[in-house]
């Protein structure tokens, strides 16, 4: 969403991850120093769409930016969610702008390289359900079962509760349910620990 007076508001929010979109040079020249709410008439909607903006057309005018903002954050953190396999994020506080990086935050990329194979020390820990593990997240204990031969973590109740692919799946879920105001990539590995022994989970991994 593109402003004609970007001093009317902080540059943190019209800099912010919501109010950016990919275009060509062409559609860029076309919306020029134009309000948006005079351009987007001319934009086919399944284009909107496809850059997942907001449908309500009233969010288009100057004075309802920060409405905008808010309402495109929460379509793209429900893209997120679907991709990554965790519960919908409607109806969650919006909270603060997600290019904010508050004090806790870790953001580390999984290693896909992790052996495959399972792990003698990993079979000796398995119980019927998986390999207990715990998190403790924002002073809240989380339990769940490693799988070691799918590397997956189910938490059987309370926050994030649910069956993930990865241990930053569910790292992620428990992240997002007791902290909703953070960015909740995390590294599962380092997130979860071995009940049995006390270390980390990359530690039988």
């Amino acid at each position: 969403m593109k402003t004609t007076s970007q001093t009317a508001y902080a540059k943190e929010e019209w800099n912010s991850l919501a109010n950016l979109a990919f275009v060509t040079g062409q559609t860029n020249k076309m919306i020029s120093a134009k309000l948006p709410a005079e351009y987007a008439v001319g934009i086919a909607p399944e284009r909107l769409t496809e850059q997942w903006i907001p449908d309500d057309p009233d969010l288009r005018s100057l004075d309802r930016f920060p409405d905008f903002l808010a309402a495109r954050r929460r379509l793209l953190a429900e893209v997120l969610n679907q991709m990554l396999g965790l519960p919908s994020g409607v109806g969650q506080t919006d909270g603060r702008d997600v290019d904010e990086l508050p004090a806790d935050e870790e953001v580390i990329a999984e290693d896909t390289s992790a052996p495959t194979l399972v792990g003698a020390e990993a079979q000796e820990l398995r119980t019927e359900n998986g390999v207990e593990v715990h998190a403790v997240y924002d002073g809240r204990r989380v339990d769940g079962y490693y799988d070691p031969s799918s590397r997956g973590v189910t938490i059987p109740s309370g926050p994030g509760q649910g069956a993930y692919e990865s241990p930053s799946g569910a790292a992620v879920a428990v992240v997002m349910a007791l902290n909703p105001h953070v960015r909740p990539q995390r590294n599962g590995w380092s997130f979860w620990f071995v009940t049995a022994t006390g270390k980390l989970l990359q530690s039988i991994r």
